[in-house]
């Protein structure tokens, strides 16, 4: 579902697990310091929600459009803990942004 970009703990994956099952960091999916361009092109491929604070993900889908889709995250150098508030609080949001909306980039912070 969620591909939880380098720039975030991978702490998270545990933590979000109940509620966005089969979620994976990108430490666990592809090597150390992959190019963001590769990890844009395997969450395509995976067909997974990327989460990320990085802008270059963002100039991707302005570049390239959707898919995948992008969960911006505007919150700086957050707290793993506020992140985390972050996706679980916008569990119904961030669900129906990955499944139903057209749009390609949901920004949270």
């Amino acid at each position: 579902m969620l591909l939880l970009d380098e720039n975030l703990s991978p702490k998270l994956v545990v933590r979000i697990n109940n509620t966005y099952p089969g979620s994976l960091h990108v430490l666990h999916s592809k090597p150390d310091n992959s190019p963001d361009i590769e990890i844009w092109c395997y969450a395509k491929k995976q067909q997974l929600t990327i989460v990320s604070k990085d802008k270059d993900f963002l100039r991707y889908a302005i570049q390239y459009g959707h898919p995948p889709k992008l969960v911006y995250l505007t919150t700086g150098n957050a707290k793993l803990a506020v992140v985390e508030a972050i996706l679980l609080e916008n569990e119904a949001i961030i669900k129906s942004f990955v499944t139903l909306d057209k749009k390609g980039v949901l920004k949270m912070g």
